[in-house]
């Protein structure tokens, strides 16, 4: 097992449950002082163009703001990343979900 792989065992449902606190309010708002409403959703919905593919998913939360008619793709190494956030974006909105490791050629 490489250390990517290793690294990927920390994202389990439960833990992603956590994610979002941590990542969302903590970690950006007090570690990097970007707060995530304030500073990083605007800037990810100015960048996103209506054909993207999100690597690394977290859980979705900044592409499930994304326009309703943009074409939204996923790639992640991870499973429970992936299905928790397809879940919160809709499986409806997404047009390719890749399990992937992308320091791996395709």
């Amino acid at each position: 097992m490489s250390n990517v792989d290793e690294g990927t065992k920390i994202y389990t449902p439960f833990t992603l449950k956590l994610y979002d606190w941590w990542v969302l309010s903590i970690s950006n708002s007090y570690a990097w002082h970007c707060p995530t409403k304030e500073i990083l959703l605007p800037y990810f919905l100015q960048n996103l163009r209506p054909n993207h593919l999100d690597i690394g998913v977290g859980t979705g939360y900044y592409l499930a703001k994304a326009p309703a008619n943009y074409n939204i793709s996923l790639m992640d190494l991870n499973k429970a990343s992936l299905k928790t956030a397809s879940a919160r974006i809709g499986k409806a909105r997404i047009r390719y979900e890749v399990q992937h490791n992308v320091f791996e050629s395709w």
